[in-house]
């Protein structure tokens, strides 16, 4: 068994650790089957995760055809464009060598790290996840891919891509799966009290409520003040000193949803706030988000995040009560 770990720096350190533990857990349980990753950057050598964190790698070889498995963390970007400029750059050499990888090779990639595998052309045609807050620029930049961004983790045979930061975990497991077997799986899960049993990124999603466009951040922070009351979006319009159409607009060329989308996408994201942090049930919480028929906000809800209210606060209070 030869897997390698490709690094570069601003990898993330909790899925470079969460790899490497996982597979010397695996050579407890399976000794003889080579659970041992090499970790390869371009330039070889220390390669700095976080300031506090570096990690000895090797020099990058030529071929990597010879590798069973090919692993690739997330790493640290502050934007798209951000990530685009180090796929051109510090993932340049990477990519590749992805690129002339024999089919039988498997590949797996969490968080950002999935850019570098939809770049190197080994998710085209394939059905992929990413991170969420990501999901309409990857959609855009690469449409020959088969995105579900609610997935926390997609296999496609020879790919494998999860979502958001610790899905790294949910990977790491799955491959492990792939490779060693269904028992080897569950020995390390047990060991590690993790059990890979996340489907969906869809609880975790948020909204962003923050925009440079000044219209923009007037509309949100309008509708957040007065999101506790039946408002309409003609109302939002009409004290925005814009037409409906205008608004509607502007909504959908920057958020990618409409004003209504947008405020209904505001009142799920505080009914989950309060279903974490404070007591009472659904029907209250419906009230304080300015909706009045429960069922229809339950449904909305639940439509939303993957969860029923009762679902969703037993997951992120552990609370049974409500819902």
């Amino acid at each position: 068994m030869k897997i390698a770990l490709l690094l570069e720096e601003g990898a993330t350190a909790s899925s470079v650790a969460t790899t490497l533990d996982m597979l010397n857990l695996a050579r407890r349980y399976q000794p003889d089957a080579g659970w041992q990753p090499q970790l390869y950057s371009t330039r070889g050598g220390p390669v700095r995760l976080t300031d506090a964190v570096s990690v000895e790698t090797r020099r990058l070889p030529a071929d990597l055809g010879d590798c069973d498995a090919i692993i690739l963390p997330g790493f640290f970007a502050e934007s798209l464009e951000h990530i685009v400029t180090r796929l051109h750059t510090t993932w340049r050499t990477v990519i590749g060598r992805l690129q002339r990888l024999p089919e039988t090779t498997l590949v797996a990639a969490s968080c950002y790290g999935t850019f570098v595998l939809a770049e190197a052309g080994l998710l085209n045609g394939r059905a992929a996840t990413t991170t969420w807050w990501l999901a309409n620029e990857f959609r855009q930049r690469y449409p020959d891919i088969q995105l579900d961004a609610d997935k926390t983790l997609i296999d496609s045979g020879r790919a494998i891509t999860a979502g958001a930061m610790t899905a790294h975990t949910d990977l790491s497991l799955h491959l492990l799966r792939r490779l060693g077997g269904a028992a080897l799986a569950r020995s390390v899960s047990g060991i590690m009290l993790v059990d890979g049993a996340r489907t969906s990124q869809r609880p975790f999603m948020s909204v962003q409520k923050e925009y440079d466009e000044p219209l923009m951040q007037r509309a949100i922070e309008w509708m957040s003040k007065h999101i506790a009351q039946p408002v309409s979006i003609d109302d939002l319009a009409r004290d925005m000193h814009v037409s409906y159409r205008t608004l509607n607009r502007r909504f959908i060329d920057i958020t990618g949803m409409t004003p209504l989308t947008y405020l209904q996408a505001l009142k799920i994201e505080r009914a989950k706030e309060l279903l974490e942090s404070a007591p009472g049930d659904f029907e209250a919480i419906t009230a304080k988000v300015g909706y009045e028929d429960v069922s229809s906000f339950r449904r909305l809800f639940k439509r939303s995040t993957g969860l029923s209210p009762a679902q969703y606060r037993r997951q992120f209070k552990g609370n049974t009560a409500g819902g």
